[in-house]
């Protein structure tokens, strides 16, 4: 919907929001649900977290954070890791050793409560332990400022803030930047007309995503490699190529076929990861962050890795 005059009408552009459970290391996506384009991530948790195995860690953005997603999680034995806002107000409960305790609140395992009565009264607390960091590193982005991260691990010894932290930025290695481009080779304009259709196009679009993270996942283990060390682009391509010969081959050629695929898909690794970074900026302003300008294009790159920039503070 959009406003013309002060009244509503359809748009021209309804859009979806996409929510997604995946598996950090194939990046194969367990669960999606597809919800409306203004609706929030937070009521769509708890579905979520019924798909994810027991004793399972789950990386979430901060629209995930809030009591009942916490308390839900450790229900059913899952452990939790996701940013937070600096606004988020935490009783202090102690400090632990690791020195990851933010300055503000001079403790690193907090209470948190489901209702402002519950935090008055003490009543159905939930601890939890929040961890404060920065970079050093002048040129990585978020240099200086203070960022939080809250998790259900609470043991500092078995599992250090620095090791928690590098963690969870791998939550970003999860890019929706192979769907829209490499694997569809072009935006995700979705040309379906109605609902029904829409759900069975983006689905359809997950399948074929999941197809070659399978694929890949098989090839990784026939040279006993980390999945993420092979190329999505290698992969999509050696599909491609590959296909056409799967489906007018004869059914006893389809296992030599098949092999030749994963050692072909298994050949396109890629090189360790370079210490690169790319401003979060946008062309065009239509959203918060900054708009791109010139400066943007020519970024000096950090000097250190990420895992060597974390500064726990003190």
């Amino acid at each position: 919907m959009t406003r013309r005059y002060g009244q509503p009408v359809d748009g021209g552009y309804p859009q979806i929001h996409v929510i997604f459970l995946s598996e950090t290391g194939t990046h194969v996506i367990a669960e999606a649900f597809v919800k409306r384009g203004k609706r929030g991530e937070f009521p769509l948790a708890g579905s979520l977290l019924r798909k994810v195995p027991e004793g399972s860690l789950v990386l979430w953005d901060r629209g995930f954070y809030g009591y009942r997603s916490l308390a839900e999680a450790r229900r059913r034995n899952v452990h939790v890791l996701g940013r937070v806002g600096d606004r988020v107000v935490f009783p202090v409960v102690r400090t632990l050793g690791d020195g990851s305790f933010p300055s503000r609140l001079r403790t690193c395992l907090a209470t948190i409560y489901p209702t402002g009565r519950d935090r008055r009264h003490r009543t159905n607390g939930l601890i939890v332990r929040v961890i404060e960091y920065t970079f050093d590193d002048p040129n990585r982005p978020g240099h200086g400022e203070r960022h939080w991260v809250v998790t259900t691990l609470l043991d500092a010894d078995m599992f250090p803030a620095a090791e928690v932290v590098v963690l969870y930025h791998e939550r970003w290695e999860i890019g929706n930047d192979e769907l829209k481009t490499h694997q569809l080779h072009r935006l995700v304009h979705l040309r379906s007309r109605t609902p029904c259709g829409i759900l069975q196009e983006v689905y359809g679009i997950l399948l074929a995503y999941n197809a070659v993270r399978f694929l890949m996942h098989q090839a990784a283990l026939s040279v006993d490699l980390d999945p993420r060390r092979l190329s999505f682009i290698h992969a999509v391509r050696v599909l491609r190529e590959t296909a056409p010969l799967l489906r007018s081959a004869h059914a006893d050629q389809l296992p030599t076929l098949y092999a030749g695929m994963i050692a072909h898909i298994a050949q396109g690794r890629l090189p360790p990861r370079d210490n690169r970074i790319h401003p979060r900026v946008i062309k065009k302003k239509m959203s918060n962050f900054p708009k791109k300008r010139p400066e943007h294009y020519h970024v000096q790159h950090p000097q250190t890795s990420f895992e060597q920039a974390v500064r726990i503070l003190k």
